[in-house]
């Protein structure tokens, strides 16, 4: 089974590939119970900003969860599912042959990989930081999740879809 590529949004009638991250329901301090605010307080709530994942610059003011913080665009179509670093770093694979590294607080690009074939296999993150993914190229890689720098690949023999899981020894698992 193929999975089918999600379109962006519409930018001067062409359609734009586009990753966009959502602002989750439970913001920093979720769970916290606060009390009664002073009125200083009360009268300037902050409130982060929309970023463009270029310039970094705020965008717009993000008003209650569930509101856009910024959008990468990608030079084809994303199904990949994102994974998500202890640092806050977002790693996903487009159809564009590049797996990409993403400020999750900003939106601007840290690095990018590049196959040979798109990256439709969502990326999996190892104790040390190392990701892990699977490209229609027929290989598996082991990449270094600060830098993007490959450590290893493994050759599959066919296309690989599937996700790595990476067992409590270590060992990746991966589908192909």
């Amino acid at each position: 089974m193929r999975v089918l590529p999600l379109q962006g949004a519409s930018i001067n009638g062409q359609m734009k590939p586009t990753f966009i991250a959502l602002l989750a329901l439970c913001v920093a301090g979720c769970g916290k119970k606060e009390g009664p605010k002073s009125q200083d307080q009360a009268k300037a709530p902050s409130k982060p900003a929309v970023q463009n994942s270029q310039t970094g610059q705020p965008k717009a003011e993000a008003k209650k969860p569930g509101t856009v913080l910024w959008e990468f665009e990608t030079g084809d179509p994303v199904s990949s599912s994102p994974a998500i670093g202890s640092d806050g770093t977002v790693y996903v694979g487009s159809w564009d042959h590049k797996l990409y590294a993403i400020n999750g607080k900003t939106g601007v690009k840290l690095w990018e990989f590049e196959t040979r074939f798109a990256v439709v296999s969502s990326p999996a993150i190892g104790p040390d930081g190392t990701v892990y993914v699977g490209s229609d190229d027929n290989k598996l890689y082991a990449i270094n999740g600060k830098t993007g720098v490959k450590l290893w690949e493994f050759a599959t023999g066919d296309e690989v879809y599937s996700s790595p899981a990476i067992g409590s020894d270590g060992t990746v698992y991966v589908g192909s």
